[in-house]
């Protein structure tokens, strides 16, 4: 049985969001805060258990997420290739804005997709500038790579200039993260506490806190998993495969990469799983992806239960 009467799937885009049809009004509102606000009111006034649920789409999705969390609406936000993989499933190969906001509120009202929890606004202040930041690292990368074919001295310059510019908005954030960590209890509690794995910088707990904010009210797996690094089987019949993993969120897997990296070497314990690793022939990074994964279930650990001490 389901657990809602209706499900109500949103096919987003830019400037609009396509209703699978739940009431008898318009199947199309303006992607706007006037018409998301419209939208809501609307589902409100059904008075009878309502889901809505809509596709990852780079950030399109974030104002209806935040006005149903607002709002007290349950909403969850689905992987477009899961979407799109149940509508094959169905023989559906067409694809409109109309098709695709049927198949999502099948897809919902079918699977059951997990819904999307409020966040703190220091949670939301900590993922935005951490984006940015990441951002900016990558651009001054970039620009550092530049450098290398040893452009004309004019250009060179400018180059230079650029990445100055970039590597003092970087210090600018990190100024504003100590800010934010000293102004919020929680997210300086949780900062202390992951960082009390060896080799786990503030960088890294602060990654982890604003972009799996479901940290702590999980299994250890389920927060691989969230993360990306979950290994999954590849079997059939008497085949075995390699594990692989997929999918997850590639800011915080990045940031934790670098972190494995440390602890492979200065933590005793999870050095001893480097080693236990790639002794039995695992390769390096295989053995760090396995390094992460263990980093992300303390910290799951660590936030789940305050009386949890490490060793």
């Amino acid at each position: 049985m389901s657990e809602y009467d209706v499900y109500i799937g949103v096919d987003v885009s830019k400037e609009t969001l396509e209703l699978s049809p739940f009431d008898a009004k318009s199947a199309e509102v303006a992607n706007t805060a006037k018409g998301v606000g419209a939208l809501v009111r609307r589902i409100k006034a059904l008075r009878r258990p309502a889901m809505v649920c809509c596709e990852a789409t780079g950030g399109y999705e974030k104002r209806l997420v935040s006005a149903c969390l607002e709002a007290g609406v349950p909403v969850a936000v689905a992987n477009a290739k899961w979407v799109r993989r149940y509508a094959q499933s169905k023989g559906v190969l067409a694809k409109t804005d109309k098709i695709d906001a049927r198949m999502i509120s099948e897809y919902a009202e079918r699977n059951g997709p997990r819904l999307r929890a409020g966040r703190a606004a220091w949670q939301e202040d900590a993922k935005a500038l951490l984006a940015r930041r990441n951002d900016l690292v990558s651009m001054a990368t970039q620009e550092q790579n530049r450098l290398g074919p040893s452009p004309s001295g004019c250009v060179r310059k400018h180059i230079q200039e650029h990445i100055r510019t970039l590597k003092a908005q970087v210090r600018k954030i990190d100024a504003e993260l100590s800010s934010l960590r000293k102004g919020n209890e929680p997210f300086a509690a949780g900062v202390k506490r992951i960082c009390g794995i060896k080799g786990v910088g503030k960088l890294s707990a602060m990654s982890l806190l604003a972009f799996v904010p479901e940290l702590g009210g999980v299994s250890g797996n389920e927060a691989a998993a969230l993360v990306g690094v979950a290994p999954y089987n590849d079997d059939s019949g008497t085949m075995r495969g390699k594990r692989h993993t997929v999918c997850g969120r590639s800011r915080v897997r990045r940031t934790l990469y670098m972190a494995a990296l440390s602890a492979s070497r200065c933590n005793p314990v999870l050095k001893a799983v480097y080693k236990r690793l790639t002794a039995k022939g695992k390769t390096h990074k295989v053995a760090l992806v396995a390094i992460i994964r263990k980093i992300v279930n303390l910290a799951n650990r660590l936030m789940a239960d305050p009386e949890f001490r490490l060793a």
